[in-house]
């Protein structure tokens, strides 16, 4: 098994520069995953529409995180202090956030650091994993290299490269019959026979927001897991929550039918 550089984080989604112009811009995130670099400097008070799923933000310094848990909620008057470096020290860029939906986006969760960027994307994609399995049987990587220990239990490993990022490269041990293994691209299937099997270097290379593509086996631009003990997954199937489409994988023998 070896993993080639995984180093490069925006690999899929289209680069966008939020500039340090100290003015009020709006950014439009339709039509595809966008990946929103905050410039150092005092961006202004900005605002971004039809931020989907599939977007993310991208800032230099991690987020002030009272609570430490991982998800950093906006305030009362529903915006992001992205400068916020204390409870009392809210900072002096201030961005709104509204979904596709055109509902206000509240909640962001946190997805590690690569390169120098921190990176968040909504936490909504991550909650209706919740909803279906239960917080205690979800587990979600970042965009560093992980481990993550599936044994005791079905686990679901929640794998979000719609966001057209490199999620790194991850080890996933323990994986069984009872457990899932969740995207939200397809797959590249070779055969189109619903097995994925590993490459010659025995980890899975994953899609990017564009995917599947004939090139993510050479390529893998949502990164690359190394599941022990297995060589392939079985596609079982998909379905859409809220606007968001995930995508269901599990042993050639699993015991889980994931679409009820």
């Amino acid at each position: 098994m070896a993993f080639r550089n995984n180093s490069v984080l925006i690999t899929s989604a289209t680069e966008v520069a939020v500039i340090a112009n100290g003015t009020a811009d709006v950014y439009d995130a339709g039509g595809g995953s966008h990946a929103y670099v905050i410039a150092s400097g005092k961006v202004g008070n900005d605002s971004f529409v039809n931020f989907g799923s599939d977007d993310s933000i991208l800032n230099g310094k991690k987020i002030f995180d009272g609570n430490n848990d991982g998800f950093i909620a906006f305030g009362p008057n529903g915006v992001l202090d992205i400068d916020r470096s204390s409870r009392s020290n809210a900072g002096e860029d201030h961005f709104q956030i509204v979904g596709e939906n055109e509902n206000a986006i509240l909640l962001l969760r946190y997805l590690g650091e690569k390169g120098g960027n921190h990176v968040y994307a909504d936490a909504g994609t991550l909650f209706n994993l919740f909803d279906t399995f239960g917080e205690a049987s979800v587990i979600e990587g970042d965009v560093s290299n992980d481990t993550i220990d599936v044994s005791g239990g079905q686990r679901v490993v929640f794998h979000d490269n719609g966001l057209g990022l490199n999620l790194g490269s991850d080890t996933v041990t323990g994986f069984g019959d009872d457990d899932l293994f969740v995207t939200t691209r397809l797959l590249f299937d070779r055969d189109g026979d619903n097995t994925v099997t590993f490459g010659g270097n025995a980890v899975l290379d994953t899609s990017g927001t564009t995917g599947p593509n004939s090139s993510d086996p050479s390529k893998g631009p949502g990164g690359q897991v190394n599941f022990t003990g297995i060589s392939g997954l079985a596609y079982l199937g998909s379905n859409e929550v809220d606007g968001t489409t995930y995508y269901y994988y599990g042993t050639a023998t699993t015991t889980v039918d994931p679409i009820i």
